[in-house]
């Protein structure tokens, strides 16, 4: 199943057409349920609902996520090591240097814009995300350490 995720923050229409006409052309053969948020354009070859509380059952159903860049959506793809496209959305600013350079390191696909979607999905079928370890948050023990010493 591929999900399609635009957020919440703005509509990515053209997102959600894009993988609309890959359906309906049959060149993406899977089931795809779209988050459409606040957009004007509904799905006509899969299902779709605009919000809900928590995508995280979504993402573990998908087999690939296509997505928008933003921040909090990428590093929950990653740390559930899903196969993922983030397609940045115009239309908002966005920093699209944390997809980057998540796709630089191998955790997902980055594609530039929409033209380049199709070969994305036909890349990830047979590509592997890198496993994401996350690394052990020593923020509290270094505060911790620092009024230690700084009371002595």
């Amino acid at each position: 199943m591929i999900f399609v995720t635009v957020g919440s923050s703005a509509p990515f229409d053209d997102l959600v057409m894009a993988v609309d006409r890959l359906a309906g052309r049959g060149t993406v053969a899977d089931r795809v349920i779209s988050q459409i948020g606040e957009g004007a354009y509904i799905p006509k070859n899969g299902e779709w609902f605009r919000f809900k509380d928590d995508l995280a059952e979504c993402y573990r159903a998908a087999d690939i996520v296509v997505t928008h860049t933003g921040a909090g959506t990428l590093f929950e793809l990653v740390r559930e090591g899903k196969k993922a496209i983030a397609v940045p959305n115009p239309h908002v600013v966005q920093n699209h240097d944390i997809a980057d350079r998540l796709s630089r390191d191998g955790y997902i696909l980055f594609c530039q814009d929409l033209d380049g979607l199709e070969a994305r999905l036909a890349q990830i079928k047979s590509w592997e995300p890198r496993k994401y370890v996350e690394e052990a948050c020593l923020i509290a023990d270094t505060i911790a350490s620092y009024l230690l010493n700084d009371q002595r």
